[in-house]
Parts: structure tokens; C-alpha cells; sequence
């Protein structure tokens, strides 16, 4: 099962690194933080980036989270360890993990989703990510290059900024 780590935002990576240092791995099967692939328009050209896709979280696979609770206070820059007043702390919801699982590909990536558009300049049809999720778009960004989808994510309904590319854009690197 999937938990959740607070840490501040920007740090996700640094956490990752600190835990895969500091800690055994008989208490976890893999930490991550997902990234959101996203492209920044410079001139006359689109440059590919990476961000967090939750900015401050850093999430943990693990069937043994009380150990790893405690494991976990010794590693420093660590803000807080989300917890509710059953649990030991915050597991990501089954139905949470599909969605998240469904999203990223391979490296904790969530790729941009090709997009086609109608003459008004509205998505009509969408691969990957958007693609799957096309139903629960919120709000599209076409000149900006992504959209807005609302998604249950702990506990309450998150603003998910998901990538798209149109068809003459660059793919990024793979």
C-alpha cells in the first residue's frame, strides 16, 4: 500500500535520495515522488520540464507502515508524516492508486497527452493521461499546453494539472 510524506516543496527529490540512504529496504518496496512532464514556451520554441505533480509529497510503497513510521522520524528533512486517528499514517486510498498508477508511466512520470482540437480550439480527443480522464477536465489551457482535471487525492477533491502536446509540438525525451 501506498503512504504519504510531507516534506517541503522543491525537497521531494532530496527526501527520495535521503530515504534510499538512510533507511533498509526490508521496510519499503520503493519511494517516489510523481512528476508531471510540462512544456514552457521560450521565443519561438517549447522547452520540456519536469515538476512534482504534488508539490511536497513524496509517497512510499510499503506493507510494513508502523515499522517504517518509525524508521522515518530519524531522517531529516522530513516536514510531517500525514497520518489520520486510526492509522499509523496517511495511506493513499485503493481507488487513489489506481488513478496515480494510471497516469505515470514508467519513472514516476506522468507524460503530456497528445490532444486533437476542433476549430474552436477545444480538446475532442486525447491519448495517454487526459486521454483516460478526458470526462473529468475542468478547465483547458491550450496556449499554456495543459488542462485541469478535479480528482478525489486524500481525502478531498484536488485541481490535477495534467500536460497535453498538440501534434507539431516536441515530444520530450523518453
Amino acid at each position: 500500500m501506498w503512504y504519504v510524506i510531507q516534506t517541503t516543496t522543491g525537497q521531494e527529490e532530496i527526501l527520495v535520495k535521503m530515504i534510499g540512504k538512510m533507511l533498509f529496504p526490508k521496510f519499503y518496496k520503493d519511494c517516489f515522488y510523481i512528476k508531471r512532464e510540462c512544456a514552457i514556451k521560450q521565443k519561438d520554441s517549447w522547452e520540456i520540464c519536469q515538476k512534482a505533480l504534488f508539490p511536497g509529497y513524496v509517497f512510499v510503497d510499503t506493507d510494513h507502515p508502523k515499522e517504517l513510521y518509525y524508521e522515518l522520524k530519524s531522517v531529516p528533512k522530513l516536514t510531517k508524516l500525514l497520518k489520520n486517528e486510526e492509522e499509523i499514517f496517511l495511506g493513499v486510498e485503493e481507488e487513489e492508486q489506481k488513478f496515480l498508477e494510471n497516469i505515470q508511466s514508467e519513472g514516476h512520470l506522468v507524460r503530456r497527452s497528445l490532444v486533437k482540437l476542433d476549430e474552436e480550439k477545444q480538446i475532442i480527443e486525447a491519448d495517454g493521461a487526459v486521454g483516460k480522464y478526458f470526462d473529468q477536465i475542468i478547465k483547458q489551457r491550450i496556449r499554456k499546453r495543459y488542462v485541469l482535471i478535479r480528482q478525489q487525492f486524500l481525502g478531498r477533491d484536488r485541481e490535477i494539472i495534467l500536460g497535453i502536446r498538440l501534434e507539431d509540438d516536441p515530444e520530450g525525451k523518453r
